[in-house]
């Protein structure tokens, strides 16, 4: 029990020394009261439905989405179909107001 308390003490020192940048480079998508002039979308569809991560990050959310906001700047998107079978990664860089679309045939 005292290293579980312990552990927890030390993530959350770690969380709150960690500099503004590291922490929005964890959190790849914007919250809906997040800082619009940073802002981007993406409208990802696949062929079969596929999760969606973002940075390594499962976003909760299945193809096709429309409207996912991102902070802009430097990503990756992995999309994995749910028998988890198929897998496909792209990096991609996305700038404020921008919409980038990505349509995928995980199939093959």
């Amino acid at each position: 029990m005292k290293m579980l308390m312990l552990s927890s003490v030390l993530v959350a020192r770690l969380a709150t020394s960690l500099p503004a940048s590291a922490l929005a480079s964890a959190a790849p998508l914007l919250e809906p009261t997040g800082d619009e002039a940073q802002a981007a979308v993406l409208d990802v569809a696949s062929d079969p439905v596929a999760k969606i991560l973002i940075d390594e990050v499962d976003t909760g959310k299945t193809t096709p989405e429309r409207h996912l906001s991102v902070r802009a700047g430097r990503h990756k998107l992995t999309l994995i179909t749910l028998d988890g079978r198929h897998q496909r990664t792209f990096g991609f860089a996305i700038e404020p107001g921008e919409t980038r679309k990505f349509t995928v045939h995980l199939a093959r």
